[in-house]
Order: structure tokens, then sequence, then C-alpha cells
């Protein structure tokens, strides 16, 4: 038999709000699809049987049920445990200059994508977060960072139809 103290008990209780926080929010998230996804207008003259709304009320569904489930799993004791993954140093804080580097790249490239195209501020994108995250493979970065971004694209408008912009022709 264990004897707690009264600070690790408030703190074990602080910590179980705090996950009842994470299932409030994914509440909130799913309240605030489902509003959204009814003020989506349908075309008459579809001739898509599900029409435009079926996949938004989905995940609003999905994301209600999944706070309820989990709400109900920290009422009944249920804790999330702690990061015990072995390439996670929790001893370092963050490093705040290469969130920043991302953050900034990321923003870039969504600004980018009308004046260079998708296909090339993807590329951009994939190389500059392998760089800043630390990969130290070069030609793998570069492939790679060209791969994904084609790809994407060329399903995007050759299999899926959604028009993405493929740059200054």
């Amino acid at each position: 038999m264990t004897i707690s103290t009264i600070d690790e008990q408030s703190t074990e209780g602080r910590a179980g709000l705090s996950e009842f926080g994470v299932a409030g929010l994914l509440g909130v998230l799913g309240v605030f699809v489902l509003y959204e996804a009814t003020r989506i207008s349908e075309s008459l003259t579809q001739d898509n049987p599900l029409g435009p709304k079926t996949v938004p009320i989905a995940v609003g569904v999905l994301l209600l049920v999944t706070a309820a489930l989990l709400a109900f799993d920290i009422a009944r004791g249920g804790r999330g445990e702690a990061e015990q993954a072995e390439d996670v140093d929790l001893s370092h804080g963050t490093d705040w200059l290469v969130l920043l580097a991302l953050v900034a790249l990321f923003a870039a490239a969504g600004q980018l994508i009308p004046v260079i195209g998708f296909p090339a501020s993807g590329v951009l994108l994939f190389f500059g977060v392998a760089r800043l995250l630390g990969s130290r493979r070069l030609w793998i970065d570069i492939v790679v960072s060209i791969a994904v971004p084609v790809l994407a694209f060329l399903l995007f408008t050759q299999a899926l139809g959604v028009y993405l912009p493929a740059g200054p022709a």
C-alpha cells in the first residue's frame, strides 16, 4: 500500500481536468462541424446521391462520439500514459527557432501556391520541413520532396477532378 500526499492527489485531479478539456474541445469542434455542414447548399442539379453534406456530417458525428467516449473513459478513471518514446528527450525545452521557422515555412508555402503553383510550393514545403527537422539525407529529401507533391497534384487534378494551381504557364 502506498501513501500519497495531498500534492500528488491534487496534481492527479488537475491532470484529469485537462483530459476533460480535450474531450470538451472535441465536442465543441463536433458541434461546430455539424452546424457548418447544415449550412452547405445543395445543388438541385447534382447527380451524386450522397451530396456535399455527407462527409462533414459523418466527421461531426464521429467527433461527438469520440468526445463522449473519451469523457466516459476519463470519468471511469482512465488516464493517458506519459510519453515513453525513446526519441523524445523531455529534459530539453522547445526549440522556438525551429518552431517559428516551420510556421513561417507553412505560411510562405500557402501564400506561394497561387504564384508558383501547388507542386512547386509543395516541393519547397516538404524539403524545408525535412531539413528543419534535422534530416541528413539530401538526395532522399530531394526525391521525396518532388515525388509527394507532384503525385498529390496528379491525384487531385486527374483522378479526383479537383483544380489545383499548376503554376505559371
